[in-house]
């Protein structure tokens, strides 16, 4: 999916690439090409590429690996990805929050229920990243008390 674009600049038949003499000022706009591509997100917006790891088999919100300008400072591009460590976007807490704000992503309550629901899929998929040699039994063990001893829908 390409996330930010930018125009080819026509500075005249003099400047190429590797540089040269300016003759076209202010340069011609040419044709948009993608600078940054991102992976495709699922129904929650995060990448469906990668390992994916507990906080996105039993998320809280949505992680991306990338930011989008603010409106006002080219808005629409990409934060560079090498100076922005990516965005987080909490779920609402129940259906009605999540109507109020027109989120289309379901909420904590409709994901998992309850606080038990949610140690249960913090489970689930510590058991599955274990399984796959992803993630050692003793960080596992570590994802899982964390998620008890969580405040997520008490």
């Amino acid at each position: 999916m390409v996330l930010s674009e930018l125009n080819l600049l026509n500075y005249g038949p003099l400047f190429n690439p590797a540089g040269g003499i300016l003759t076209v000022l202010p340069p011609l706009v040419g044709p948009p090409y993608p600078t940054i591509l991102v992976p495709a997100p699922d129904r929650d917006g995060v990448s469906v590429a990668g390992i994916r790891q507990i906080q996105i088999r039993a998320p809280l919100g949505t992680n991306t690996g990338w930011n989008v300008r603010a409106p006002g400072h080219r808005a629409g591009n990409l934060c560079g990805p090498v100076t922005s460590p990516g965005s987080y976007i909490a779920f609402a807490r129940t259906k009605k929050e999540r109507q109020a704000t027109g989120d289309p992503r379901k909420s904590l309550e409709e994901r998992y229920g309850d606080h038990d629901g949610f140690v249960r899929a913090v489970s689930k998929a510590a058991r599955e990243l274990v399984r796959e040699r992803f993630l050692l039994q003793a960080d596992a063990d570590t994802f899982i008390q964390a998620a008890q001893a969580s405040d997520v829908l008490k």
